[in-house]
């Protein structure tokens, strides 16, 4: 019992980093990109499945074997939601992730099993243990999200920043966002999001509709405004420097608010720890001793 729990425990772990996992880049160079416009469609496959990680092509094929054999409900999953939290729709499905939450709950009561094992009157612990390997998975997506979105937050004012930088030096938009985008090492983040832009423009799409694609792929309100000014700047023909200036200034502006709230969260934290650590301990060294010593010399 105690192996297969440990083993269970170990593969739902290798399913969560799979998928939740940070995975480095690959980046092609400009021959391999060459190169694979001239393969058929038989190598292409081929390709795509050299490329797959290990749980691609071992591990997923077996969560989806199981999970219709089970007849899984598939869970509701967003697919704007899984792209705000930088994963690819294609990736995963809601029968996939159905059947990681039910293997994450057997994994969690095979730990208490195993408590229960080692420590004697812990038998409550394993409907706990399995609510919270069942929940474990749509808390890390939330996190990978909110993880994500304030990593754009940090970005935005400097990206900003830079696209005035280029433009006022009397740079065209697209050769400013195309020279911001191409740096190989930040692959993720906005610029990332700017070069899928631009390859929607490269596709067919004008260059303010791909635009606008960026701020629900972000899920950030900042980032919307930003590129609906953008945008509408582009559209009309109007002076982008003005533009730019001005979402500069509110960027910037949003940021220290949000750095004031954080603080004024840190304070909140602050008293809350002082009201239930201190507050007590205070209570039961000084007050009850002093009450007790008042009311003995007070009744004898």
């Amino acid at each position: 019992m105690t192996l297969g729990a440990f083993c269970l425990a170990l593969a739902c772990y290798a399913g969560l980093q799979a998928i939740f996992g940070i995975r480095r880049p690959v980046h092609s160079s400009g021959a391999e990109l060459i190169r694979a416009t001239t393969f058929s469609p038989i190598e292409w496959k081929l390709r795509q499945q050299n490329t797959q990680s290990w749980y691609q092509r071992w591990l997923r094929p077996m969560v989806l074997m199981w999970g219709s054999r089970l007849h899984l409900r598939p869970s509701r999953l967003d697919p704007m939601y899984l792209v705000q939290a930088g994963l690819d729709p294609q990736q995963i499905d809601g029968m996939e992730f159905r059947m990681i939450r039910l293997l994450g709950t057997l994994a969690g009561a095979a730990t208490a099993g195993l408590l229960v094992v080692l420590v004697s009157g812990s038998f409550a612990l394993i409907p706990l243990f399995g609510w919270a390997g069942y929940v474990a998975p749509v808390r890390l997506l939330a996190a990978r999200r909110h993880r994500r979105q304030t990593a754009l937050h940090r970005e935005l004012p400097e990206l900003v920043s830079m696209i005035r930088a280029f433009t006022s030096a009397g740079m065209p938009l697209e050769r400013t966002l195309h020279v911001l985008s191409a740096n190989q090492r930040s692959d993720r983040g906005l610029r990332r999001e700017i070069r899928l832009a631009l390859g929607r423009y490269g596709l067919g799409l004008s260059i303010e509709q791909a635009l606008q694609d960026i701020g629900p792929r972000t899920g950030l309100d900042d980032v919307t405004t930003f590129v609906a000014a953008l945008a509408q700047s582009k559209r009309i023909g109007s002076g982008l420097e003005a533009t730019l200036r001005d979402q500069e200034l509110m960027v910037r502006l949003n940021q220290r608010n949000r750095a004031t709230a954080q603080a004024a969260a840190v304070t909140t934290k602050l008293l809350a720890v002082l009201g239930g650590i201190y507050l007590p301990e205070f209570v039961i060294l000084i007050m009850i001793p002093l009450f007790w010593g008042i009311m003995q010399r007070a009744f004898g």
